[in-house]
């Protein structure tokens, strides 16, 4: 992959500016993982709503935010019908810790919304807030946010320690992830980097797509992301979907469960370090 393959608009400099003038990070306890992915479709949401589910029952309090407005499913996944909503509180305030949902495993949940919301809601230090107020009662914070590399994405990106990227096989798929990591190390101190193959049919597709663009990242971003590993492509996701069920759950035997038992250890380990562009 050629860095001419992957330019980027001018118009996410001038986002990135305009993000580091408006939120700069505050100090905290809680580890904060942003789940991110360049483009939609990649199943970026029930990978992480299912991660942050092992990591509750792993013992580890864990708070799940929905972050993207507009498009928020965590709620569906998890069978869950919530009274108010992170878009609710960024426009109208309210109590943070009585909004939170807790679900079978431990599990503690900030749903977003299905209405749409414009993205910049997130910005303007009101999400900043949200997260101190969960800090003191949280180990590990899962952000989920929205798909691309728009405004709201990258106030996320800004305020999480860790950015999980979630990725598929597919080449438009990279593509924009490299995109969207581009974008990340743009702004001054990003957030270590790690890296997810979703969707795969095996380990050999995995470990192409992910030296692709792992390569592509070296060459031409001079930094080198953890690739955490991957989790297969089968239909019994979209079946526990279907039932409104966390396939963990569901299915708890089966390979991409398996896959993000194994993640959710990978992860709960903090990385070497946050990535540094040339």
């Amino acid at each position: 992959m050629g860095d001419n393959s992957f330019n980027i608009p001018d118009q996410a400099a001038n986002l990135r500016r305009l993000v580091e003038t408006v939120v700069p990070k505050l100090p905290h306890k809680a580890r904060r993982l942003a789940f991110l992915s360049g483009k939609g479709g990649v199943g970026k949401t029930s990978l992480a709503v299912n991660i942050a589910l092992v990591l509750a029952r792993m013992g580890k309090k864990t708070v799940f935010v929905d972050c993207d407005l507009g498009l928020a499913n965590a709620d569906i996944l998890l069978g869950i019908q919530p009274r108010i909503t992170l878009d609710g509180i960024l426009a109208n305030g309210g109590d943070v810790k009585k909004s939170l949902i807790e679900v079978p495993s431990g599990l503690f949940i900030l749903t977003g919304s299905e209405s749409t919301v414009p993205k910049k809601a997130i910005g303007g230090g009101h999400l900043q807030d949200i997260l101190m107020e969960l800090d003191n009662d949280a180990e590990i914070i899962i952000m989920d946010g929205g798909a691309g590399i728009d405004e709201g994405v990258q106030h996320i990106a800004m305020l999480a320690d860790e950015i999980v990227i979630v990725t598929s096989p597919e080449s438009a798929a990279a593509v924009n992830a490299y995109r969207l990591i581009k974008v990340v190390l743009g702004h001054r101190d990003p957030p270590a980097i790690r890296i997810v193959i979703n969707r795969a049919r095996n380990d050999a597709v995995a470990g192409r797509a992910a030296a692709s663009l792992l390569g592509a990242v070296k060459q031409f971003l001079y930094t080198d992301p953890e690739y955490v590993g991957w989790v297969p492509k089968d239909p019994i996701v979209e079946q526990a979907a279907r039932e409104r069920r966390p396939f963990v759950e569901r299915y708890p035997g089966s390979l991409p469960s398996r896959a993000v038992v194994s993640l959710a250890n990978k992860l709960y380990m903090p990385p070497p370090g946050p990535p540094q562009a040339a």
